[in-house]
């Protein structure tokens, strides 16, 4: 059995074993960076000398990115809640039925930041510039501090994120908005828009200080009306945890959600996400006994799991609001009836361990063969050096004290050859894990 507590330190250790791993692997490369630009002898190109530069920039600054996707009113925004925000004993980002997170929301830390949410206005849709450019450039965003010692204050500052005005229709069109209200009423003149066309929180809970970012997703027409979502943010993420309603089960737009935007940025690997048939507490009923219950609840997730075309073991049944009234209550029982502790697990497996195979290939693929190549002119420099020391072990009627220079000189080279050869070892063995 899993306690919440357990299932938050086992995601945290995760990350710490996978935060250490990560920088002797970056230290590793950096040896190998400074031995390789102290070699003359080796054929140096300038554009691979400036790669194992960004290779080590990107281990220091690497990041792990679980997506939350679905279509509206299943309940993800309330996932997040229970995994990141119960420590403050209160619903802290807006999650209330129907439409609720209209932009994009990365949840992250960045310790030279102060805590803070960053709010990009929706008119930035008229610029040409992509969400990752107008990253770069903080005069395009409002930024409002979140005071970490009020969870009222702060719960009143992230509902700005479902913050929406009312505009003409013409500037909704203007915007590339105007196809979210296709099928409502358009007699009026007018329709209500975002505010924000997406949302930065700078936090510092302790799974974000290790690396951990979080991007609630909205549902499937906004989802649809910014395109850089699924095919630049999506994909880059390390795990996607596609959130459903054990009530509907898998409606007609989970599906179109699932195979245009899921399956589009995992490029068709249903391995890479994780399901979750949230609001399970809708299907308990006091009239039934608990063996009928679970019953059904199974019934839904052999459902889920076959029209999704994943494995049973990658469905998980939750509720995420019982999860997070129990973790609030400190009621454990409460909290492992909501099924989340076992969803946190597979989260804390998944994506460390796919992100560790990611990192691993990628620098395999970028630096492995320069490093192999390395690694065997100096083991045959080495050999060679053995060779010569031994025939002039054996040398005589030479002069003692040139002899022993010599032996002196070769021993030494010897030396620092053998400690790079160890080091190539030990390179090599973080490369393969």
């Amino acid at each position: 059995m899993h306690s919440t507590a357990l299932a938050i330190d086992e995601f945290g250790q995760r990350l710490s074993d996978y935060e250490e791993w990560r920088t002797n692997l970056t230290v590793a490369i950096e040896s190998y960076q400074k031995w390789y630009d102290s070699q003359s002898q080796l054929d140096h190109d300038t554009g691979q000398d400036l790669r194992l530069l960004e290779l080590i920039e990107e281990l220091r600054s690497d990041t792990l990115t679980i997506a939350i996707v679905g279509e509206f009113s299943r309940g993800k925004t309330e996932l997040i809640n229970a995994i990141f925000f119960s420590d403050y004993h209160k619903r802290l980002l807006p999650s209330t039925p129907g439409r609720t997170t209209m932009c994009p929301t990365e949840i992250q830390y960045e310790e030279r930041v102060e805590p803070c949410i960053r709010l990009l206005p929706i008119e930035s849709r008229k610029s040409s510039l992509s969400i990752a450019e107008l990253k770069k450039t903080p005069i395009h965003w409002t930024s409002l501090p979140l005071n970490l010692n009020s969870a009222e204050e702060m719960s009143e500052t992230l509902q700005e994120i479902v913050r929406s005005k009312e505009v003409s229709r013409r500037e909704a069109e203007q915007l590339g908005l105007l196809k979210l209200f296709e099928g409502e009423d358009d007699s009026s003149s007018t329709v209500e828009i975002p505010n924000w066309r997406h949302a930065v929180i700078n936090y510092p809970h302790q799974l974000l200080k290790r690396g951990l970012v979080v991007l609630d997703t909205p549902g499937l027409n906004a989802l649809g009306a910014e395109p850089e979502l699924t095919l630049g943010m999506l994909p880059q993420a390390h795990a996607i945890l596609f959130v459903l309603a054990a009530d509907t089960g898998v409606t007609k737009t989970d599906m179109d959600v699932w195979k245009n935007h899921v399956r589009v940025a995992t490029h068709g690997n249903a391995d890479s996400c994780i399901a979750a048939l949230n609001k399970v507490d809708t299907l308990w009923d006091e009239l039934q006994s608990e063996a009928e219950t679970d019953g059904f609840i199974q019934r839904q997730v052999e459902e889920t799991r076959r029209l999704l075309g994943v494995d049973r073991n990658m469905v998980f049944p939750v509720s995420a609001q019982k999860g997070l009234i129990g973790k609030i209550r400190n009621d454990n029982n409460l909290v492992t009836k909501s099924g989340l502790p076992i969803l946190e697990s597979r989260l804390s497996d998944d994506i460390v361990v796919s992100k560790q195979k990611f990192i691993r290939e990628k620098i395999v693929g970028e630096i492995g063969a320069v490093v192999s190549a390395s690694h065997g002119i100096v083991t045959n420099r080495l050999d060679n050096l053995i060779t010569e020391y031994k025939e002039i072990s054996h040398l005589s009627g030479k002069s003692t004290t040139v002899i022993e220079d010599m032996t002196g000189k070769l021993r030494a080279q010897k030396d620092i050859y053998e400690q790079e050869v160890q080091s190539f070892q030990v390179t090599r063995r973080m490369l393969s894990g």
